[in-house]
């Protein structure tokens, strides 16, 4: 394969019937040429979401295999997770062989046997990549990839896979998409970039934006544009899988132009409005002394928006009073839909709230997972104005929900969102984002019809 710019492009052209797409037949020839060229260095490609990252380095493993299934070697492959990750994974590099064939003029037989894929005598293992998992004992002879890299423990990895390629001079090949500027991924990345700067006729970094992908397939472009306008130009989501920017969350759930788009002109209510429909959020405080205070949000849905119009509060309240309140409130109110915190204690009075309100309460469990989401949510509620608290009236509960809105901390680790008080209490901006949850959550309005209009 060519060493220089020129005669390494027309290098692409065996390459385009495993991918229709320049930018991936592009990373993949530079790829496979610098891996041959480069013993030891470290790879990273980044593509937006559903760009076709995972293609190119499910190809780029059928590619080693094929490539050395007569003299044999060992390709290290592992990711942030087994199942579904790696599974995914394999099924990929079955499909890619397949596909490598007609390109390749390589034989040997393929044999896939639990987490490995043989062909010839070259062989691919695939490994959790999960702090923990015992993946000692295996060496990389043809090359390390890692997929999602961005979500994989930076010392984990120097600590149990590098060793892996030491002795063989194998290169490193990390695919994923940027977070937080400081994974290990974007470190890997950032030095890459340094490293082409100077001139190197081959890159060690590959990135395709989302306007590339899109001249070659119009509906992502629109899909782009779609996720733009649900999460906002500033969520950590749309600029880490679009892109391809870190975020810069400042340590805060909300940013201070975020928290300006949430200030409402309208009115706080205390009762509903005839033909409005309302949701609410419930967080579950303790019922003893000292303990953080229950507190129910109330907003109005209308046209994709939320406008907070009442705050409920209860301090060392027993939930045995705050269910028969909170039932009273959501008939009152005629909440179409109540999200309530059914963590831990909170789970029995949520199966009371369900048994008395029925299929309108959404019981939410609070993992890492599930609360990432919650403040994804609200992000995107606020940056894009789907979310409105009524004006500041001056009383005690309007001035804690910005204060502690205001106060509420976040940090990004692995594409997940911690946050939480950093100081104080957090009930109201909790019961704030189970109330956005439940807002999207609720249905078309039903009509009902009558006897009369069905027997006419």
């Amino acid at each position: 394969m060519a060493t220089t710019g020129g005669r390494a492009e027309e290098s692409w052209e065996p390459l385009r019937s495993l991918f229709p797409r320049d930018y991936q037949a592009r990373a993949l020839t530079h790829l496979l040429y610098g891996m041959r060229t480069y013993p030891g260095a470290t790879f990273t490609v980044m593509f937006p979401r559903q760009a076709g990252k995972n293609e190119v380095a499910a190809a780029l493993v059928a590619c080693l295999l094929r490539e050395h299934a007569a003299k044999g070697g060992s390709v290290v492959v592992c990711a942030p997770t087994f199942r579904p990750q790696l599974r995914i994974s394999i099924e990929r590099v079955q499909a890619a062989l397949s596909m490598a064939d007609r390109v390749m003029l390589r034989e040997g037989e393929t044999r896939t046997s639990g987490n490995a894929i043989s062909v010839g005598r070259a062989r691919a293992i695939f490994l959790s990549a999960a702090r923990g998992a015992h993946v000692a004992g295996h060496t990389a002879s043809l090359g390390l990839v890692a997929d999602e890299a961005q979500e994989i423990d930076a010392d984990w990895f120097d600590r149990q896979f590098r060793p892996m390629a030491a002795s063989t001079g194998a290169a490193t090949v990390l695919f994923g998409t940027p977070w937080d500027g400081r994974t290990l991924l974007e470190r890997a990345a950032a030095a890459n970039r340094e490293h082409d700067a100077r001139g190197a006729s081959i890159p060690f970094h590959h990135q395709a934006s989302w306007e590339e992908v899109a001249a070659v397939r119009p509906a992502y472009g629109e899909y782009v544009a779609y996720e733009r306008s649900r999460l906002g130009a500033n969520h950590p989501l749309y600029l880490s899988q679009y892109e391809l920017v870190a975020s810069d969350a400042a340590g805060r759930l909300l940013s201070a132009a975020q928290l300006a788009l949430i200030e409402g002109s309208h009115a706080r209510l205390r009762a509903p409005l005839p033909g409005d429909r309302y949701v609410g959020g419930l967080d579950l405080g303790g019922d003893g002394e000292g303990a953080d205070a229950t507190v129910l949000t109330i907003a109005r849905a209308i046209s994709g928006r939320s406008e907070v119009v009442e705050h409920v509060a209860w301090r060392s309240a027993p939930f045995s009073r705050v269910r028969i309140e909170v039932g009273a409130l959501a008939r009152r109110w005629r909440i179409e839909r109540l999200s309530v915190d059914a963590t831990g204690m909170g789970a029995p009075l949520a199966r009371d709230l369900a048994a008395e309100l029925g299929p309108r309460v959404d019981a939410v469990v609070f993992t890492s997972r599930s609360k990432s989401a919650l403040g994804y949510a609200l992000m995107a509620a606020a940056e894009t104005r789907r979310l409105a608290l009524y004006a500041n009236d001056g009383s005690a509960e309007a001035a804690t929900c910005r204060e502690e809105l205001q106060e509420c901390g976040a940090s990004l680790a692995g594409g997940r969102l911690s946050w939480g008080a950093r100081a104080a209490h957090d009930d109201y901006v909790v019961s704030l984002a189970l109330c956005v949850k439940a807002a999207e959550g609720l249905g078309e309005r039903r009509l009902a019809v009558g006897r009369a209009r069905n027997e006419a």
